[in-house]
């Protein structure tokens, strides 16, 4: 695929993904409207209704405003998508060659799929393989085929800077570029820089505990935060609420504040451990700083 081919797909991706977005706010606004309705008509009638009509009610509503968070909070996360909808591709040979878009979020359309979520098991071809036999996880077993292709993209402002084909999953001036850019105030996602090893303490599917241990800088904050967007993805009686990130201090927290935002996922609750330690059990001394 040529350039011009490039750009063409990236122009009709950001136009599902707009399309998306003002279907989402028609839906949004619609539902806001009947969700006020509802609690008015509660209100109004509370005293003619059984406890068990009331409480179904209210158990009806929670769920519904519950529904529509998600949908705002998807509308947040296509919107930002739309400076970088994806950064990678794969091109998978089974019967057919299925060309395989990898993102932040997924992006489709009458169940075609543009971009895939980076936290779905497809995308793993991109991550785990180089190019020739390559294997995922589906919902309905294990499928193999052949990586024919494997691209990566620099995509700034919804602008196609650059493009690049290669045999491992990220070329080092993609990686430099990240880690340039990345030179702020504050923390950034590693989607598209992510490595094999990292990947796989990522997706782990192991029920006990996880240790990762590292020397300093070696990116254990980065890979624990898009372990828990990636949990947060995949179980779905799991949400940010069900979640606590130990902080050293106050500032370390400032620090990594963005990085699930970013990964379109609610912030977790950020303590510090000697806080927490001090409301298990106020008997017990911490030594200060």
């Amino acid at each position: 695929m040529d350039r011009q081919e490039e750009e063409k797909y990236l122009d009709i991706t950001k136009k599902v993904i707009k399309e998306t977005i003002e279907n989402n706010k028609i839906t949004i606004d619609d539902e806001k409207k009947r969700i006020v309705k509802e609690k008015r008509h509660l209100y109004n009638n509370i005293h003619e209704m059984t406890d068990a009509e009331m409480y179904n009610i209210m158990d009806n509503e929670d769920l519904n405003v519950d529904l529509l968070n998600n949908l705002i909070r998807r509308n947040v996360s296509l919107s930002h998508s739309l400076e970088t909808p994806y950064f990678g591709r794969v091109d998978f040979k089974t019967d057919d060659t299925d060309k395989l878009y990898i993102g932040l979020t997924s992006v489709s359309k009458d169940y075609d799929y543009y971009v895939y979520d980076w936290r779905a098991p497809i995308s793993n071809l991109y991550y785990n393989f180089e190019k020739g036999k390559a294997s995922f996880e589906s919902p309905n077993g294990k499928v193999e085929g052949e990586i024919t292709l494997k691209r990566q993209y620099q995509i700034k402002m919804g602008k196609l800077q650059n493009f690049f084909d290669s045999d491992i999953t990220i070329d080092d001036s993609l990686l430099q570029d990240v880690l340039i850019s990345s030179r702020d105030d504050k923390m950034k996602n590693i989607v598209s820089t992510i490595q094999k090893e990292q990947n796989e303490v990522i997706r782990y599917k192991g029920k006990s505990n996880l240790v990762i241990e590292g020397v300093a800088g070696s990116g254990k904050t980065s890979v624990a935060l898009h372990r828990v967007a990636y949990l947060l993805y995949n179980e779905k009686e799991l949400t940010s609420k069900n979640i606590v990130i130990f902080s050293p201090n106050d500032i370390f927290s400032e620090y990594i504040s963005d990085v699930l935002p970013e990964l379109g996922e609610e912030n977790a609750k950020t303590v510090m451990f000697s806080s927490f330690i001090k409301n298990i059990d106020k008997k017990i001394k911490v030594e200060s700083f």
